[in-house]
């Protein structure tokens, strides 16, 4: 069974963070529930996704996999995404999707989303996009 925990952020210029957490407990079996995906409608050019997830298996391979499994399809629902993840050992990991409708967040105020700004920042912007950063944390 896999814990994960969405954290939801969107920003916009002329509202402050509207934040949704919520705690899903998802089998192998099951897909994730429809309603924590925003439809494109519902979505402006800064909204990103958080997720935390322990995995079973251990090791930096195993986390990179899992990374690569939760960012795809990513950018039909969100422009960046940061992923927290800890291993079976409690080794932590965490990778950052920038996706191609990403637009500066100038108003990053969690720790969050002023890693995906300071990541955006970092990156020549004739790169094409996606960028993904992976990290090991400990």
């Amino acid at each position: 069974m896999v814990v994960g925990f969405l954290f939801l952020t969107g920003c916009s210029p002329d509202s402050r963070d509207s934040t949704i957490f919520e705690t899903l407990n998802v089998s192998q079996d099951e897909v994730v529930p429809e309603s924590t995906l925003l439809k494109r409608e519902e979505m402006d050019n800064k909204t990103m996704r958080y997720t935390e997830m322990k995995i079973a298996d251990a090791g930096e391979e195993a986390a990179r996999l899992s990374a690569a499994d939760r960012f795809s399809g990513l950018d039909d629902h969100f422009t960046s995404g940061l992923l927290k993840i800890i291993d079976a050992e409690g080794h932590e990991y965490r990778a950052i999707y920038i996706g191609g409708n990403y637009k500066e967040n100038f108003s990053a105020e969690n720790e969050y989303e002023k890693a995906v700004l300071e990541f955006y920042r970092s990156k020549d912007k004739e790169d094409e996009k996606p960028y993904i950063e992976f990290k090991v944390m400990d």
